[in-house]
């Protein structure tokens, strides 16, 4: 199965580097938040089922549940 969470980064120029890949959204956010503690860049998380993507950086807060068409799992 390929995870449908994907993580870019955004260089300097706007474009994005793709550095990862999640199999559910709050996997996707903890790494990315783990990146931005590294490097202080701005991250996308992209979802493969519904295109949907949000931007995670320093500067950011992360919506509660940015992908509401996605299931979200059981914590």
């Amino acid at each position: 199965m390929v995870p449908p969470f994907d993580i870019f980064r955004t260089d300097e120029h706007g474009h994005l580097l793709w550095c990862a890949a999640a199999t559910t959204i709050e996997e996707a956010k903890a790494h990315a938040r783990a990146l931005i503690e590294l490097d202080g860049l701005e991250y996308v998380i992209f979802s493969q089922k519904t295109g949907n993507r949000i931007a995670i950086g320093p500067d950011r807060n992360t919506p509660a549940n940015p992908f509401p068409d996605e299931p979200q799992s059981a914590a």
